[in-house]
């Protein structure tokens, strides 16, 4: 699928273009859209913590903020799946420092909550009629999931879950599950981008 998914917006501007790098927003098509696939923006860096727990929080903060005013379902399932990710580490912990323990206590499992699906708050996706709204979405593998936390009608031509009141964790597990198997190495979603210039 072309294109690209906004997120943190009520509505599309007007004035700019859904390409405009001044919007938040990924590619479309792409393999799992993860918490560390993209850095998360130079102001969240501002000021970081340097400590896990508080890059946690501060993540957390972040997401919070792209769900928007009054909208506690949203919130809700953001920290959800915070809480689901570090819950599954939890519980494979020890399978998990085995297969680190190659890197003689580089990492710790706790790094791979990073690995975690990214979910994307008010999000905007390209579908075939145009870009249509959905509370929640992850890109995945097989393209964008739209997230329904009410009774909005699902999104024509795009792959949706309505999850209403209930809780998302079996959801989660069921559509992502060991999300960290796979990843070569833990890497962190605070990270500066950089771009090379070319001399010629």
């Amino acid at each position: 699928m072309s294109g690209r998914i906004l997120y943190g917006l009520d509505r599309l501007p007007r004035t700019l273009a859904p390409e405009d790098p001044r919007l938040l927003g990924v590619p479309a098509a792409g393999p799992l859209l993860r918490l560390n696939t993209e850095p998360l923006p130079l102001s969240v860096l501002s000021g970081l913590p340097a400590d896990h727990a508080g890059r946690v929080t501060a993540a957390r903060a972040w997401f919070a903020t792209l769900c928007g005013d009054y909208a506690r379902k949203r919130e809700r399932f953001v920290t959800a799946c915070f809480d689901w990710a570090e819950a599954a580490i939890a519980a494979a912990r020890a399978d998990i420092e085995a297969s680190l323990a190659r890197f003689d206590g580089l990492f710790a499992p706790e790094d791979l909550l990073w690995s975690a699906p990214r979910p994307l708050p008010r999000a905007w996706l390209p579908g075939p009629e145009g870009y249509v709204f959905a509370d929640i979405a992850f890109r995945t593998e097989a393209g964008p999931l739209a997230v329904l936390l009410d009774d909005a009608p699902a999104p024509p031509g795009i792959e949706a879950v309505r999850l209403g009141a209930s809780a998302p964790e079996a959801f989660l597990t069921a559509r992502f599950g060991a999300f960290w198997q796979g990843e070569r190495l833990p890497r962190g979603a605070f990270r500066r981008s950089y771009t090379v210039i070319s001399s010629t």
